[in-house]
């Protein structure tokens, strides 16, 4: 949890350039944050520690005012029209969040648009690296899932590894699974890796895996096992 909540916690240190060329004490900041509790970055867990730097702020820099607006991301569609509904002269100075991917794409796509700066703890799929176009103004401040590929890149160098298995639980709501191993799939083309998908609900055995590709040519020398999966 802690991943999440600490970037809320040091915004203020991003915010220190800012101050220094503004023009205006009154800065809007939005907030996207889940009312399910569900979700380690639920508005219940975050918000304190957003109210905790906004206190912060206003006693470094009380000439500054940092007005925090709350808004439910538990949809996509209702994080992105909430952002579309407000009127032209009352859009953000600042937006904090979503986190989730399907979330975050609308919300960012729609916020670069209009050059509004959008900080995120989370937004970690492959395609938010794009900074030309739709995902200019998008500051991600937690490793992306590039950065996880990266480092499997080093261990199948290190250990000369030349195949892997991804196991991909795919629900096809949220995709966690699907986008945490998506850039590893992309990133290791240079290595022979095949993916399996396991669906929701559909019993799963890790060990038919190890049957099949026992004594086969060209046997995965690695297995990676998404951790949320439960048999």
């Amino acid at each position: 949890m802690a991943r999440f909540i600490e970037p809320f916690l040091f915004f203020s240190v991003i915010f220190n350039p800012v101050l220094a060329d503004s023009l205006t004490e009154e800065i809007d900041v939005l907030v996207f944050l889940p009312q399910n509790n569900s979700f380690l970055f639920s508005h219940a867990r975050v918000a304190p520690a957003i109210r905790y730097a906004q206190d912060r702020l206003r006693a470094e820099y009380p000439g500054f005012h940092f007005n925090i607006h709350f808004e439910n991301s538990d949809s996509a569609n209702h994080a992105v029209f909430t952002l579309a509904d407000r009127p032209c002269g009352q859009k953000p100075d600042l937006i904090l969040g979503p986190v989730r991917e399907y979330e975050a794409a609308g919300v960012v796509r729609l916020a670069s648009h209009w050059k509004i700066p959008v900080i995120s703890a989370g937004a970690l799929a492959t395609a938010f690296k794009n900074k030309e176009t739709e995902y200019s103004h998008l500051t991600r401040v937690a490793p992306s899932y590039v950065k996880m590929a990266e480092t499997f890149t080093a261990m199948f160098e290190h250990f000369t590894w030349k195949s892997a298995l991804l196991l991909i639980e795919d629900d096809m709501r949220e995709r966690d699974c699907y986008f945490t191993l998506e850039g590893v799939y992309h990133l290791m083309d240079d290595y022979n890796v095949e993916f399996e998908i396991i669906h929701e609900g559909v019993p799963f055995k890790v060990e038919d895996i190890f049957k099949t590709n026992q004594g086969t040519e060209g046997v995965c020398e690695w297995l990676f096992v998404h951790p949320v999966m439960d048999w």
